[in-house]
């Protein structure tokens, strides 16, 4: 996973939407409203489709205060700094 600020993002923009597109890269955007996930869709459906299948799974005891339907990701990294 790569990170990138927003200003990053927004200049590096065609570089940044090839690399996802073409190398499956997955991009940490940090925003100061919240950082967002860049994603090839794909990866995203199999993500996913994983994910639903361990929720539905019978074995898997239910974990209290956890909600199994928003899928959770998060990534704790410091940004990279120059270009992409």
């Amino acid at each position: 996973m790569k990170v990138v600020t927003l200003s990053q993002f927004e200049t590096n923009f065609d570089q940044i939407m090839d690399d996802v597109t073409e190398n499956k890269h997955i991009y940490r955007i940090q925003y100061e409203a919240g950082d967002v996930m860049l994603v090839p869709f794909d990866c995203y459906e199999v993500l996913k489709d994983t994910y639903d299948q361990w929720v539905e799974e019978p074995q898997n005891e239910p974990v209290e205060g956890f909600d199994p339907y928003p899928l959770p990701m998060q990534y704790v990294m410091s940004a990279e700094t120059g270009t992409v």
